[in-house]
């Protein structure tokens, strides 16, 4: 067989046709790698046991107020096993006033666009803040107020708004960033589930973030930070 030569070789068309060779191998290289990942996704998000969709709140001197909904497993063990998928809506009242932290409970009332609901928040057993979830998926899109009963006197009205803005990456998006940011960790699992949470401290001015938190059933931990710009603020570190 002749052997081109060193002439073709240095050819215009030669290079522009290895050229073209080497672009589309990188290209399907590229498409496996995408491919892989969006199965990878995909798998991921059948094992997500609680997504936050998003969070509104509110503050005074006295209570921070929040408002999430989404869906979550129902019975909520973190385990690393995912159960059945249920609606959820969370009302959490922070107390930054000592005198609230006595109280068993917190009367009130949620108005969800036009529509009133009496709530009680209990006390969390474990910490100092009040919630009550009202079983349902609240679309975003809807005003919340939440009115609380402290006292006779003292029944404060929070307009909550979104503690993220329009232009922010949603819980999925969290995820696929969580997902490829811990690839290697998450082929190694066996059984786990996926959190998908929104934190937000008024009190810190960080602003409200995504925090993608990944189990095992061996009880080994992941977890993804992740601000509403789509950036990683932290990931990869067992707890």
């Amino acid at each position: 067989m002749k052997k081109p030569s060193l002439k073709f070789l240095r050819s215009k068309k030669f290079l522009i046709s290895a050229g073209l060779v080497v672009v589309l191998c990188v290209g399907v290289i590229i498409g496996l790698m995408t491919v892989k990942n969006q199965n990878l996704y995909k798998t991921v998000l059948s094992h997500v046991s609680e997504a936050r969709y998003y969070m509104k709140s509110a503050s005074s001197d006295n209570l921070n107020v929040q408002f999430y909904s989404g869906m979550r497993e129902e019975p909520y063990a973190q385990d690393g096993v995912t159960g059945t998928m249920t609606p959820f809506a969370i009302i959490n009242v922070d107390p930054k006033d000592a005198s609230l932290k006595n109280f068993s409970q917190i009367s009130g009332t949620v108005q969800i666009g036009d529509e009133q609901i009496p709530i009680t928040l209990d006390k969390n057993p474990y910490d100092v803040n009040f919630a009550t979830d009202i079983s349902r998926l609240v679309d975003s899109a809807y005003d919340v107020t939440v009115t609380l009963n402290l006292s006779e006197t003292d029944n404060p009205t929070f307009t909550l708004v979104n503690a993220m803005d329009a232009a922010a990456f949603t819980w999925q998006q969290a995820l696929q960033i969580a997902t490829d940011t811990l690839t290697n960790e998450i082929k190694n699992y066996g059984n786990y589930e996926v959190y998908v949470k929104i934190i937000n401290n008024p009190a810190d001015g960080t602003g409200a973030f995504w925090y993608v938190q990944f189990i095992t059933a061996e009880g080994n931990t992941h977890f993804c930070v992740i601000a509403a710009d789509g950036s990683v603020v932290g990931s990869c570190i067992d707890e």
